[in-house]
């Protein structure tokens, strides 16, 4: 079941899929697990979702900047 924690001091908060992911984010990330609240997350939530576009610098990708990147420092 799909699990939110919250953070108690900056009221952060983030949703993983169960909460052995949200207790290995929270012992890894997020300081330990004594920092966060823990509760069940909602089937749905009413917010929409963010869509994230990572870049990677493959050989064939184009950077940001518009210029090509192979992945090797300049020459």
């Amino acid at each position: 079941m799909a699990c939110k924690i919250t953070h108690k001091l900056s009221n952060q908060e983030l949703r993983f899929a169960n909460r052995d992911a949200a207790e290995r984010y929270a012992e890894i990330m997020g300081g330990g697990v004594d920092r966060w609240v823990f509760s069940t997350a909602p089937r749905h939530e009413s917010a929409p979702r963010r869509r994230v576009v990572l870049w990677h610098g493959t050989p064939a990708a184009t950077s940001p900047a518009g210029t090509r990147d192979s992945g090797r420092p300049s020459r």
